[in-house]
């Protein structure tokens, strides 16, 4: 398995998994509730598995972790990054015209963070089904 497609893999786990816990605590309070300290700290979770992955990528492959990606793999980065782009476009347009219309902006706020971890997955797995092929 190519470097990319292992940084994929892992990826799609950490954003899956954060973003559930997410969703389950906001769904818990409700959409409406002011924001939750959850949704910020899903946030630096994910920063740091992100460094955390870099690193270890960089530790385990040296050579691949550092070479630019070749054709192929930036098309496959490409054509995941448009499909991640509509995912979050998705989930945006709804919750600033939720915003506009009633100036619920807990809401709005929740629906974001939640485009933000479902576009990831979208992304990284859009990565892994397009690294199969």
């Amino acid at each position: 398995m190519a470097v990319r497609e292992i940084a994929a893999w892992v990826m799609v786990a950490l954003f899956g998994v954060v973003g559930a816990f997410c969703l389950a605590s906001i769904l818990n309070v409700g959409l409406a509730a002011p924001p939750q300290k959850f949704a910020i700290l899903a946030a630096v979770v994910t920063v740091m598995g992100v460094v955390v992955l870099e690193v270890v990528l960089a530790i385990f492959f040296p050579r691949q972790a550092g070479a630019p990606p070749d054709e192929r793999e930036r098309l496959v980065v490409a054509r995941a990054g448009h499909w991640a782009g509509l995912a979050f476009l998705f989930g945006v347009l709804p919750a600033l015209g939720h915003y506009v219309v009633h100036g619920n902006g807990n809401i709005m706020f929740h629906v974001i963070v939640l485009s933000v971890f479902a576009s990831g997955v979208v992304e990284y797995g859009a990565q892994i089904i397009l690294f199969r092929r």
